[in-house]
Protein backbone atom coordinates (compact mmCIF):
# COMPACT_ATOMS: atom_id res chain seq x y z
CA UNK A 1 0.00 0.00 0.00
CA UNK A 2 1.26 3.37 -0.76
CA UNK A 3 0.45 5.84 2.27
CA UNK A 4 0.06 9.10 -0.28
CA UNK A 5 -2.71 6.87 -2.66
CA UNK A 6 -5.66 9.24 -1.60
CA UNK A 7 -8.16 6.04 -1.76
CA UNK A 8 -7.02 4.28 0.91
CA UNK A 9 -5.76 7.14 3.00
CA UNK A 10 -5.58 6.91 7.19
CA UNK A 11 -5.11 9.51 9.92
CA UNK A 12 -1.88 7.71 10.18
CA UNK A 13 -0.89 8.28 6.48
CA UNK A 14 -2.32 11.99 7.09
CA UNK A 15 0.05 12.07 10.38
CA UNK A 16 3.24 11.00 8.44
CA UNK A 17 2.79 13.27 5.27
CA UNK A 18 2.57 16.19 7.58
CA UNK A 19 5.32 15.54 9.55
CA UNK A 20 7.47 14.87 6.46
CA UNK A 21 6.29 18.36 5.21
CA UNK A 22 7.18 20.25 7.88
CA UNK A 23 10.57 18.39 8.77
CA UNK A 24 11.54 18.77 5.21
CA UNK A 25 10.17 22.35 5.03
CA UNK A 26 8.11 21.10 1.79
CA UNK A 27 4.30 21.98 1.77
CA UNK A 28 4.19 20.19 -2.14
CA UNK A 29 4.43 16.97 -0.03
CA UNK A 30 1.18 17.39 1.03
CA UNK A 31 -1.12 18.46 -1.88
CA UNK A 32 -1.91 15.14 -3.28
CA UNK A 33 -3.91 14.27 0.06
CA UNK A 34 -5.61 18.24 0.85
CA UNK A 35 -9.07 18.26 0.12
CA UNK A 36 -9.86 21.40 -1.89
CA UNK A 37 -11.54 22.50 1.24
CA UNK A 38 -9.19 21.46 3.62
CA UNK A 39 -9.51 23.37 7.59
CA UNK A 40 -6.72 24.04 9.31
CA UNK A 41 -7.82 24.99 12.61
CA UNK A 42 -4.95 26.57 15.67
CA UNK A 43 -6.21 27.69 19.10
CA UNK A 44 -3.27 30.18 18.76
CA UNK A 45 -5.30 31.60 15.91
CA UNK A 46 -8.60 33.39 15.43
CA UNK A 47 -9.74 31.99 12.20
CA UNK A 48 -9.73 28.68 10.75
CA UNK A 49 -7.27 28.82 7.34
CA UNK A 50 -9.77 27.48 4.34
CA UNK A 51 -8.61 25.94 0.94
CA UNK A 52 -5.89 23.82 0.03
CA UNK A 53 -3.94 26.57 -2.02
CA UNK A 54 -4.12 28.96 1.23
CA UNK A 55 -2.97 26.35 3.01
CA UNK A 56 0.11 25.38 0.90
CA UNK A 57 0.80 29.27 0.54
CA UNK A 58 0.52 29.50 4.18
CA UNK A 59 3.12 26.67 4.68
CA UNK A 60 5.54 27.68 2.03
CA UNK A 61 5.68 31.30 3.63
CA UNK A 62 6.08 29.71 7.32
CA UNK A 63 8.79 27.32 6.05
CA UNK A 64 10.31 30.34 4.41
CA UNK A 65 10.47 31.99 7.59
CA UNK A 66 11.80 29.17 9.69
CA UNK A 67 14.30 28.65 7.39
CA UNK A 68 15.30 32.64 7.66
CA UNK A 69 15.23 32.63 11.16
CA UNK A 70 16.86 29.08 12.08
CA UNK A 71 14.05 28.34 14.73
CA UNK A 72 14.41 24.70 15.56
CA UNK A 73 11.07 23.03 14.51
CA UNK A 74 10.83 19.21 14.53
CA UNK A 75 7.64 17.03 14.10
CA UNK A 76 6.93 13.46 16.02
CA UNK A 77 4.56 10.92 14.89
CA UNK A 78 2.63 10.01 18.20
CA UNK A 79 -0.75 8.47 19.05
CA UNK A 80 -3.41 10.40 21.46
CA UNK A 81 -3.26 8.81 25.28
CA UNK A 82 -5.71 5.61 26.17
CA UNK A 83 -6.40 2.43 25.01
CA UNK A 84 -7.27 2.93 21.35
CA UNK A 85 -5.22 6.19 21.00
CA UNK A 86 -5.74 8.47 18.07
CA UNK A 87 -2.63 8.82 15.90
CA UNK A 88 -1.45 12.36 15.73
CA UNK A 89 1.64 14.50 15.29
CA UNK A 90 3.57 16.56 18.45
CA UNK A 91 4.86 19.70 17.46
CA UNK A 92 8.12 20.97 19.14
CA UNK A 93 9.80 24.18 18.80
CA UNK A 94 13.20 24.90 19.85
CA UNK A 95 12.56 21.95 22.13
CA UNK A 96 10.04 22.38 23.46
CA UNK A 97 6.23 20.20 22.92
CA UNK A 98 4.14 23.08 22.00
CA UNK A 99 1.65 21.29 19.86
CA UNK A 100 -0.73 18.24 19.52
CA UNK A 101 -1.94 17.89 15.63
CA UNK A 102 -4.73 15.67 14.75
CA UNK A 103 -5.81 14.62 11.39
CA UNK A 104 -9.52 14.57 9.77
CA UNK A 105 -9.58 12.21 6.50
CA UNK A 106 -12.72 11.67 4.92
CA UNK A 107 -13.39 10.10 1.75
CA UNK A 108 -9.29 9.16 1.40
CA UNK A 109 -8.54 13.08 1.45
CA UNK A 110 -6.88 15.07 4.51
CA UNK A 111 -10.32 17.56 5.77
CA UNK A 112 -9.19 18.91 8.65
CA UNK A 113 -5.65 19.49 10.42
CA UNK A 114 -6.57 20.67 14.22
CA UNK A 115 -3.27 21.62 16.29
CA UNK A 116 -3.46 22.25 20.31
CA UNK A 117 -3.48 21.69 23.54
CA UNK A 118 -5.57 18.98 23.81
CA UNK A 119 -4.59 16.56 24.31
CA UNK A 120 -1.53 17.64 25.96
CA UNK A 121 1.42 17.23 23.73
CA UNK A 122 3.75 15.47 27.19
CA UNK A 123 0.42 12.52 27.62
CA UNK A 124 0.78 11.56 24.00
CA UNK A 125 2.47 8.20 23.10
CA UNK A 126 5.86 8.95 21.43
CA UNK A 127 7.73 6.93 18.76
CA UNK A 128 10.81 9.00 18.68
CA UNK A 129 9.96 8.68 14.35
CA UNK A 130 10.29 11.78 12.78
CA UNK A 131 9.30 11.34 9.06
CA UNK A 132 11.74 13.31 6.77
CA UNK A 133 14.16 14.78 9.60
CA UNK A 134 17.39 13.03 9.27
CA UNK A 135 17.97 13.03 12.92
CA UNK A 136 22.31 13.16 13.31
CA UNK A 137 23.43 12.04 17.19
CA UNK A 138 24.38 16.06 17.54
CA UNK A 139 21.06 17.21 17.36
CA UNK A 140 19.30 14.48 19.62
CA UNK A 141 22.47 15.21 22.76
CA UNK A 142 21.70 19.25 22.25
Amino acid sequence: MDPMDDSTLTEEDAAIAWAFAYNAHDPLVLAPILADNVRVMSRWVIHDLVGSEAYLDYLARKFDTLERTGSAVRVEIAATPGLNGRPCALLEQDGVLVATVLFDVIGGQLLQVSLGADPPPASCLRSGHYPGFDVDSDVLLN
